[in-house]
């Protein structure tokens, strides 16, 4: 039977992604910080809840912006609008990735390492990593 101290140190390593209000609380390798939430957050989100799913930026700003907002330019198809959406959400999740490699550096180097950006963005871990709400 694994002992109180060894269930506490599994709890404490289990990554979480979870926005909380106006921040979002992240745990990874045994390290919490918190973070004002911004879009690029949420778009990291959405690829850290499907590892190896690739999704179109048309798909993570839409997903990301919510029912109330209204569609994007990028879900017509022009290859202008996509372009720019392209642009847009690399740039966020750019940003976001040096945003939390300033106060969680083990962190930011295995998003680094995972997030994939283009017209189509990924989550690709080397080792399965299973995120916590």
């Amino acid at each position: 039977m694994p002992s109180q101290d060894s269930i506490r140190n599994r709890v404490n390593r289990t990554p979480v992604f979870r926005r909380e209000g106006d921040y979002w609380t992240i745990a990874y390798d045994a390290a919490v910080v918190r973070l004002k939430d911004a879009k690029g957050l949420r778009y990291l989100e959405l690829l850290l809840r499907h590892p190896g799913r690739s999704f179109h930026v048309a798909e993570l700003i839409g997903m990301a912006a919510g029912a109330d907002e209204r569609r994007t330019a990028a879900e017509d198809g022009s290859a202008k609008a996509v372009e720019r959406a392209r642009k847009a959400v690399t740039n966020r999740i750019r940003q976001t990735l040096m945003r939390v490699a300033g106060v969680h550096e083990t962190l930011g180097f295995h998003l680094r390492n995972a997030v994939h950006t283009g017209t189509r963005c990924s989550y690709t871990p080397e080792r399965p990593t299973r995120w916590s709400a």
